[in-house]
């Protein structure tokens, strides 16, 4: 890699990093919620929703921190925005065909579970 695409590595990896943080601490959140419903943590707890945002927050961003911070985590992932690169796409032609092929193959396999959907139920009534 390049100086520039290192650096263009490092940020979409950060970026990233900080999406699924965002949406570990919706997840978060929601089950904060969650608990507070089921053990009426509302009454129990003054102002529960800015405790609830302010946990769900900071095990987020604490989250982006580490991951962030840690040499092995960032080694890996930077692995990964490598490898991505490395990866060939098939073309339209390939695309098309391999469809077809799944779609022709799902159809048989549909077809042999229905004749032995037939079969087995023909073979059950015969013993009624």
């Amino acid at each position: 890699m390049t100086v520039a695409s290192k650096q263009d590595a490092k940020k979409w990896i950060q970026a990233s990093v900080a999406v699924a943080c965002i949406l570990l601490g919706y997840i978060i959140l929601s089950f904060i919620n969650t608990l507070g419903e089921w053990f009426d943590l509302e009454a129990k707890i003054g102002h529960f929703d800015w405790v609830s945002q302010g946990v769900a927050v900071g095990i987020s961003f604490l989250t982006f921190l580490i991951v962030i911070t840690k040499e092995n985590s960032s080694n890996y992932l930077t692995e990964v925005f490598a490898e991505a690169f490395k990866v060939v796409w098939p073309d339209r032609s390939q695309t098309v065909r391999m469809t077809f092929g799944i779609m022709v193959g799902v159809a048989i396999a549909g077809l042999v579970f229905w004749v032995f959907d037939l079969t087995a139920s023909f073979l059950l009534n015969l013993v009624r």
